[in-house]
């Protein structure tokens, strides 16, 4: 009879039963048999028991929504402003790695077509026809493409505009690099020179 009872009263407020927070309130099982004791015996005091129960579940509710907006929106700005910050810190590659050093991050990359180009160039060129081993200990310190610049200007005696269609650059960056080179040499032959 009092599983009928309750059945019924179920059956009757279905609607507002499948409610998610409504749900969420009678699958705790405290929850339920307060509703079930309310509904057998609706006394005052058991109907207060199930609204408090309810009014303290549902403040939870609402705290944890409120927590979890908090979070999504605070990891969508969190994002945005990582995204921002990385688009203003860009690698600079034209800048020099150290202060001694005149050496850039982008002469140190390699490029996949010049190398097969640079072997030849390089091997049987400007190193083969140095005869002063601190000049040749010094020149081996430089990068693949300083070094094809000062054959170029030095050996095949090309101008700096031919060089940067060559390599197909700037020839204002043909001009840094041939100046970071002279640089480079300069103060390792100096420092062998002390």
């Amino acid at each position: 009879m009092e599983k009928q009872k309750i059945e019924e009263f179920f059956y009757r407020n279905n609607e507002q039963v499948n409610n998610p927070i409504i749900k969420s309130f009678l699958s705790d099982s405290n929850n339920l048999y307060l509703v079930q004791k309310a509904i057998l015996y609706p006394t005052d005091h058991n109907k207060k028991l199930v609204d408090e129960s309810f009014q303290s579940h549902y403040i939870n509710v609402r705290k944890i929504k409120y927590v979890s907006n908090l979070i999504y929106f605070f990891s969508l700005d969190f994002d945005k402003k990582r995204r921002r910050l990385q688009n203003r810190a860009l690698l600079i590659l034209d800048k020099g790695l150290s202060e001694e050093a005149g050496t850039t991050a982008k002469e140190l990359i390699e490029d996949a077509s010049v190398g097969t180009k640079l072997d030849h160039i390089v091997d049987g060129g400007l190193l083969d026809n140095i005869e002063d081993e601190q000049l040749l200990k010094s020149l081996q310190k430089l990068t693949i493409k300083q070094l094809q610049i000062l054959e170029m200007i030095y050996v095949k005696e090309l101008s700096i505009k031919e060089i940067a269609h060559t390599l197909q650059t700037t020839p204002q960056n043909i001009s840094n690099l041939h100046r970071k080179a002279l640089n480079k040499l300069k103060t390792t032959l100096n420092k062998k020179g002390e």
